[in-house]
């Protein structure tokens, strides 16, 4: 019985690429070296650029999503919704209790010396760093997004969107890269979960 989608499947070989390319990112480079590699290519248009793409996270296009889910795409309302509880679920309990304090790249790095490249009036968080919540998010809701969608490509260009908003809390210095990896591996992998689970009923989209 067919279950994973074409174009899940590419979505999940951006997520793979993403998060091997990122393991090896961090095993490699300390927090200090990754920041400043980041922060190094800035503009003013990236600035705008990334804020905007962090934004695709906040609540206005997920539920704008959920309101066309509620009226065209009905079967998928529920495993969007629980698969979003659960992933915000345990990125609550490991930020703000298992690794509560955690500081953010702002705090932690405060004592390097080195002059940052900053979004002029962006507000900059300073604990609670682990894992990134809009990186969670924005795997969650590009994964039933990509549901959607007929073609393997089209997949992997929904995971692309995903990692521009991982990139953005990097870019924006509110996270370090292994706070998204965390934060994307949640959202992807449980709402593949609930993709599984619900997979009878979805059967008829795939």
């Amino acid at each position: 019985m067919k279950i994973i989608k074409k174009s899940i499947l590419g979505y999940l070989i951006a997520f793979l690429t993403f998060e091997m390319l990122g393991i090896l990112f961090v095993s490699n480079f300390s927090k200090l070296e990754q920041m400043k590699l980041v922060n190094s290519f800035n503009s003013p248009f990236f600035d705008w650029f990334f804020w905007g793409i962090t934004q695709t996270a906040e609540y206005i296009l997920p539920l704008t999503f959920l309101i066309y889910l509620w009226k065209k795409q009905k079967v998928l309302l529920k495993p969007y919704v629980f698969s979003y509880l659960i992933s915000t679920f345990f990125v609550q309990i490991l930020k703000h209790w298992i690794f509560s304090g955690a500081l953010r790249p702002i705090a932690y790095l405060a004592d390097a010396k080195v002059s940052w490249h900053l979004k002029d009036g962006l507000f900059i968080n300073t604990i609670n760093s682990f894992p990134s919540g809009h990186t969670n998010a924005a795997w969650w809701m590009y994964f039933w997004m990509a549901f959607l969608l007929p073609k393997k490509w089209m997949g992997i260009g929904m995971g692309l969107l995903a990692f521009s908003v991982a990139y953005s809390r990097v870019y924006l210095f509110q996270h370090f890269p292994i706070d998204t990896l965390v934060g994307a591996a949640l959202g992807c992998l449980i709402s593949l979960l609930m993709n599984l689970i619900y997979a009878d009923k979805l059967q008829k989209h795939a």
